[in-house]
């Protein structure tokens, strides 16, 4: 879930710029939530209650500047990604200062708009941990922290998450195989499926059963080792 904050003291842009959101939500199947603010006095009370990915922050406004307002939010926010908007280029040295990642300038295109929160996302998505996979509602990126356990049958895979849903794609355990069990906390249990340890609750004859009430077969021939590596895995495991 992208989470982004516009500021901008014209409503007809604030409504305009969420419209765009809600089509890139779309176009790019990527979910969107977006809260919209008309001054910047509201938006710094808003940061203290959502943590925002993105900020599309206009320059110039009444009172409290956009500007004013970025120098701030760095004082206790160093990670969000803001996006200036503005009707001069005036300001664009001291929007470096604020580690602006863009600089817009108004009318706004959507296309350009696009074309930036590609590349947020981009970087977004590539500093978490996670798997990236292509089903037929096109392109998921899958935190690997949030991967039960990844399961294959009839050329699928199910990617069996935390939360109790499911993502499936075409094709066969050794796609992923190499890139899941170079991380520790992964484990082949059969041959059919790859666990992840962390959410294991129970080893007992033949199968394994996760917190979330699920259970997974062991290989018999694997089961040994399965036990094993999985006691070597929690004693040795950061907390």
């Amino acid at each position: 879930m992208l989470k982004i904050a516009v500021c901008d003291d014209s409503r007809e842009l604030l409504e305009k710029v969420e419209k765009d959101l809600l089509e890139y939500e779309s176009a790019r199947i990527t979910p969107v939530t977006v809260h919209t603010y008309s001054n910047a006095m509201e938006l710094l009370d808003g940061l203290k209650k959502t943590d925002y990915d993105i900020l599309i922050l206009d320059i110039i406004m009444p009172g409290f500047t956009g500007m004013q307002a970025a120098h701030e939010i760095r004082k206790f926010n160093e990670e969000i990604k803001i996006i200036f908007l503005t009707s001069s280029k005036e300001f664009a040295i001291e929007s470096y200062s604020v580690g602006a990642y863009y600089y817009l300038l108004k009318p706004v295109l959507k296309e350009k708009l696009f074309s930036v929160l590609d590349k947020v996302v981009s970087e977004i998505t590539s500093k978490q941990e996670s798997c990236v996979i292509y089903t037929h509602m096109g392109i998921v990126n899958i935190p690997f922290a949030k991967i039960e356990c990844l399961e294959v049958y009839n050329k699928h895979l199910v990617f069996h998450l935390s939360d109790g849903s499911t993502k499936e794609t075409r094709g066969a355990l050794t796609d992923y195989e190499n890139v899941f069990l170079e991380r520790k906390e992964f484990l082949k249990i059969h041959r059919s499926y790859i666990l992840n340890m962390d959410y294991i609750h129970s080893i007992e004859a033949g199968e394994i059963t996760t917190y979330s009430g699920k259970t997974f077969p062991v290989s018999r021939l694997l089961a040994k080792d399965i036990k094993e590596h999985y006691m070597n895995y929690m004693f040795t495991k950061e907390v």
